[in-house]
């Protein structure tokens, strides 16, 4: 069961926080910045780090493969080239989700 205080990703890439899950319609969850449909939950987590998958963008920079060392979650930055524990990467300042991002890319076509 979803609680107030957790994030959700939805299936189209929002991330958002819950503030109350009893919405006067049972269908919907209510969140910071907007009313989701509970159907269109397919994550959540009391941690947000928990929402962030492969592709998605972490303060700019691509998340690239996320794997388990020592019971810790972490991202190869290609940058240093070394495996960085997500928890110790400030999430808070943006996330950009790969599903947002490939919503608003546009795509010009070589010609010739």
């Amino acid at each position: 069961m979803i609680e107030a205080g957790e994030y959700v990703r939805t299936k189209n890439g929002k991330i958002d926080k819950v503030i109350n899950n009893n919405c006067y319609m049972p269908q919907y969850i209510e969140c910071e910045k907007s009313l989701l449909y509970k159907e269109d939950i397919v994550n959540h987590s009391k941690n947000l780090i928990d929402l962030i998958e492969e592709g998605d963008f972490v303060n700019g920079y691509p998340v690239k493969r996320i794997a388990n060392f020592n019971n810790e979650l972490c991202n190869f930055d290609l940058n240093t080239m070394e495996w960085i524990p997500l928890k110790d990467i400030d999430v808070y300042y943006s996330i950009l989700t790969k599903e947002l991002y490939q919503a608003n890319c546009y795509t010009v076509e070589r010609k010739g």
